[in-house]
């Protein structure tokens, strides 16, 4: 673990796969993935505006990527937060891990049951024809 509380890789996957499986019962799991930037102590900001970036597609530069979960616990006390850094030489290998333990994950979801007609709609005059 990290000064600022990260795990490695391979440890964030093993502590989500856990998150996972404690939460199958009843429960939810948050993720989240976004590009990571520094932060800019200059401006005072961690990402920049739309309108001040130039045009990134065509940077070479390369941003790592941060991955969260959580069990959103709205207690403190009982609040689970892993967070990651994957670096983008090694995203593929840890996306493809990463996506198995998700679709795992969410295999024993229920199907929402869906809502039962009440009765039949009563019936009007017919539209379009005038009497």
């Amino acid at each position: 673990m990290d000064p600022k509380g990260r795990l490695s890789n391979d440890e964030f996957l093993s502590r989500v796969g856990e998150l996972f499986k404690t939460q199958h019962e009843s429960g939810t799991v948050f993720l989240q993935q976004k590009r990571l930037t520094e932060f800019d102590p200059v401006e005072n900001k961690h990402n920049p505006r739309p309108h001040d970036l130039t045009d990134i597609s065509g940077s070479d530069k390369t941003y790592p990527l941060l991955f969260r979960a959580s069990n959103g616990a709205s207690d403190k006390s009982k609040k689970i937060k892993y967070s990651t850094v994957v670096e983008a030489d090694k995203l593929e290998s840890f996306w493809k891990k990463y996506s198995d333990l998700v679709k795992g994950g969410v295999s024993g979801l229920k199907k929402k049951d869906k809502k039962k007609t009440k009765g039949k709609k009563k019936k009007g005059p017919a539209k379009g024809v005038s009497t």
